[in-house]
């Protein structure tokens, strides 16, 4: 299906990692060229560099560090990035994830004719941590987006109802500045539905190791559970991340793997196979924008348990497709992964309700377009 956008329109995504962009955005990138769009991303290159440009994608390796407040590394990350805006000549930059989104929209206010794309994936650290480094970065930066979403050329992306209400409530962005795009796409024919596996049962988080993750909630139910005598397994699907302050050290995840409480296997690119393994994928987030990890799952026709929080309710629909918990409630928690332990026919038909959901809602086709289309009204009125 094709959906332009403008004549040969020049776009340039802005992320942090390359596998972030093969993970979440990928289909997005394919679709655009096939289109007939010439695309350029800008990231930190780890080992896609080859894929991304056997697609005809112009891939500029960028020397930036998430976790970074160097004074220095961050002037040279931005003198970077304007020097591959200046070779590149976009018309539109897509920024995704908060450091790409200040830094573009800073550099983009020097360059005239470049429209923004701010897409956030969630609020983040900054603004939903209550440690000492966020509260003293939270003033600075809700201050810098404000300053970049005033820009006419800028509109701002958010993934679920409530990240959005609190941009406007901290006065960051208007109403009229703001889109919901409800995550970045599921390609449901990549993920499809299985029957549910025999034998022991498998609970799998599949995220970054981060404590906001709900990771230490999830280690105390799998110890609770099986303490009870209950033959099951419960798996870690994701790697630290160092680059992110709340990640938790891989000496505590050896730990609880020699413990025997839960299993450590990394992260792993065929999530499909991963699903098929799985009974009920379980992720007790703190908040998220639209956690891909679940919507996957639910196309895969998988039950799923999170914390009733921002992002996760989006896709989590209590007793139709899995259970929403009370916020670091541990004893429901256990509760609710147990019930579905012990139900295989409930499992089962909430696996076939997320999948529904899924297709209704969250599809990469869906999504794709909808972003398209904000492609398209911003670049038209720039003509």
């Amino acid at each position: 299906m094709k959906m332009w956008i403008s004549e040969l329109a020049r776009v340039m995504f802005v992320i942090t990692e390359d596998w972030a962009l093969i993970t979440h955005r990928l289909h997005l990138v394919k679709n655009a060229i096939s289109d007939g769009h010439q695309i350029a991303v800008v990231a930190r290159q780890s080992c896609y560099r080859d894929e991304l440009q056997a697609l005809g994608v112009h891939f500029y390796d960028w020397t930036l560090f998430r976790g970074s407040l160097n004074i220095f590394r961050e002037l040279r990350s931005a003198w970077q990035l304007k020097s591959y805006i200046e070779k590149f000549n976009p018309e539109l930059i897509h920024a995704v994830a908060l450091k790409p989104v200040i830094y573009s929209g800073l550099i983009s206010k020097i360059f005239k004719n470049v429209q923004l794309v701010a897409a956030l994936g969630g609020i983040g650290f900054v603004f939903t941590s209550h440690k000492l480094k966020a509260r003293i970065l939270r003033g600075p930066i809700r201050l810098t987006l404000k300053f970049i979403l005033k820009n006419p050329k800028s509109n701002l992306i958010l993934q679920n109802k409530d990240n959005i209400k609190t941009f406007e409530d901290l006065g960051i962005v208007e109403s009229d500045k703001t889109i919901l795009v409800k995550g970045s796409g599921v390609e449901i024919k990549k993920f499809y539905p299985s029957p549910l596996p025999k034998g022991i049962p498998l609970v799998i988080l599949p995220a970054r190791l981060l404590r906001d993750k709900g990771v230490y909630e999830f280690v105390e139910v799998a110890s609770r559970i099986k303490s009870r005598g209950f033959k099951c397994r419960f798996i870690l699907v994701g790697d630290v991340d160092t680059d992110n302050p709340e990640s938790i050290v891989i000496e505590q995840i050896k730990k609880w793997v020699k413990l025997k409480v839960v299993e450590h296997w990394g992260r792993i690119d065929s999530m499909v196979n991963v699903y098929k393994q799985a009974t009920v994928v379980c992720l007790p987030s703190y908040a998220e924008g639209l956690p891909k990890a679940l919507l996957e799952a639910a196309s895969c026709g998988r039950p799923l348990v999170s914390f009733d929080v921002p992002g996760c309710r989006e896709i989590v629909k209590h007793d139709f497709n899995g259970k929403l918990v009370q916020l670091h409630d541990i004893n429901e928690l256990e509760n609710s992964v147990t019930e579905l332990l012990l139900d295989p026919k409930k499992c089962q038909i909430m696996g076939q309700n997320g999948r529904k959901l899924v297709e209704a809602e969250f599809s990469d086709t869906l999504v794709n377009s909808k972003i398209f289309d904000v492609w398209k009204e911003m670049l038209q009125s720039d003509d």
